[in-house]
């Protein structure tokens, strides 16, 4: 039998009489209503609902941003600190000297009047031309130039983007200007003039792109430009209408964007100064939180491995299917009050139940029961020995549903606030999702046979 010991009282309470009949008349009384092939035809119904969901690309909504103000940024900088101090308090040992060192720069960056620009396009000539246009000699002092173009950290730190295109604007560039926006980046849209193109038909594209952009981007910082010589035919006629015809080169033209570049260094330097130190304290903030859900998933891992081993035990001693869910649910409502606890949540056992039972019903209503169900037993099938226990295929699964729900969970909370505020309550929307993707990540026979071999010794 299963050599883990439940001490806590708190746990015996969850998997007591009056919990497991309440959530057993609950399921019980919708299995009837539905009846046998409605109960199936639900699964199968919510299984293609998952799968049609998850083909669907969700296309994130962008904002109009407000000029930053100083407020914004201090408060920016105060939840830096704030992270790394939860750090701390959770793990005295873990080295955090370069990001405290960065944190206490930051307000010296305010003062800081450099400012640094890039160029992105999908030409690397046209950037390259460009940029030789705009040589440093060229453009105002404390206005420095970063290669950005092969790297998300370095475009990261640009205050002002010029995005250079020879074309409409693709989806991908659309995406990465909103990007761009949400993060406090100046961008300006430059578009590069083609000789496939008349000049009437290249003013019709500028205004296209002024539209479709106009939500988020001023039209002024929508700008037609040359940055390479062009080729032009000229004819002359004579009076006896004979003509001569020759060629000329136009020169690269960029005036407009120089003077608009001009403009917002001197009109709109201390935004772009906020801006930078905003993003600064932010990745300060995301670092010290990966940091922190790094020491916090060390800690969830094992004690949900013990909550794995108890559904484990639980279900492999009573191999109904009712009672692995009832089990199953009771157990996953102790885990749940833990997990919470580990990530500052502190969920009493009543909410603990309650989203025991709320992931229950997901994962019923996404057929991933049955799914994992079929296919541990599929894999127990190879194995005579162990096929002959009944309670194995329900022990692996209670198990491995835990552990599905312990990692959802995990998941789910690494992506919240980092707060220390208590009773929070739970994005079943969102939960739903980290379920899905976790299953997804999990659901591989790889991975399930791994899992199996790992589980059988705990039900010995």
């Amino acid at each position: 039998m299963m050599r883990v010991k439940v001490k806590k009282p708190i746990l015996v309470a969850g998997l007591g009489i009056s919990f497991l009949l309440w959530l057993g008349e609950s399921l019980h009384e919708q299995a009837i209503a539905m009846g046998e092939w409605g109960v199936l035809s639900l699964m199968a119904m919510g299984t293609g609902v998952w799968w049609w969901q998850k083909k669907q690309p969700q296309k994130p909504v962008y904002q109009p941003l407000s000029p930053l103000t100083i407020t914004e940024v201090n408060q920016a900088i105060s939840e830096g600190q704030k992270i790394l101090k939860i750090v701390k308090q959770e793990d005295s040992n873990y080295n955090l000297a370069e990001l405290e060192t960065s944190w206490k720069n930051l307000p010296k960056q305010l003062n800081n009047q450099s400012v640094s620009w890039g160029i992105i396009s999908n030409s690397n000539t046209e950037k390259d031309s460009l940029k030789q246009l705009l040589e440093p000699e060229k453009t105002p002092e404390n206005f420095n130039y970063l290669e950005a173009e092969n790297s998300e950290n370095v475009k990261e730190k640009l205050d002002l983007i010029v995005f250079l295109i020879n074309t409409d604007l693709t989806e991908t560039q659309w995406q990465t200007i909103q990007r761009c926006h949400q993060n406090n980046q100046r961008c300006l849209i430059s578009l590069n003039q083609r000789e496939q193109y008349n000049s009437e038909e290249q003013e019709i594209i500028l205004q296209e792109i002024k539209q479709r952009v106009k939500t988020i981007i001023s039209s002024d910082d929508v700008i037609g430009i040359n940055s390479e010589p062009k080729i032009i035919k000229v004819r002359q006629y004579k009076e006896d209408k004979s003509y001569e015809e020759w060629t000329e080169k136009q020169p690269p033209n960029i005036l407009d964007l120089t003077k608009r570049i001009d403009s917002i260094l001197n009109h709109e330097r201390e935004q772009l100064i906020l801006g930078k130190v905003w993003r600064n304290a932010q990745e300060i903030k995301q670092q010290g939180k990966h940091i922190l859900n790094k020491i916090r998933r060390d800690r969830a891992l094992p004690m949900m491995e013990k909550y794995q081993w108890i559904a484990a035990a639980a279900a492999f001693a009573n191999p109904v299917s009712s009672l692995d869910l009832l089990a199953t649910a009771a157990i996953n409502a102790q885990m749940i009050v833990d997990l919470s606890s580990i990530y500052q949540q502190k969920f009493t056992l009543s909410q603990g139940q309650t989203i025991a039972a709320t992931i229950g019903k997901l994962m019923i209503k996404l057929g991933l029961v049955e799914l994992s169900t079929h296919a541990i037993s599929g894999l127990l099938k190879s194995n005579a020995i162990t096929y002959v226990a009944g309670g194995a295929t329900q022990g692996i699964s209670a198990a491995y549903l835990t552990r599905v729900a312990g990692l959802s969970l995990v998941e789910y909370f690494k992506e919240q606030d980092i707060n220390l505020n208590n009773h929070q309550t739970i994005d079943i929307e969102k939960l739903s999702t980290k379920i899905k993707q976790v299953f997804e990540q999990t659901k591989r026979t790889e991975i399930l046979q791994s899992f199996v071999k790992q589980t059988l010794p705990q039900l010995s």
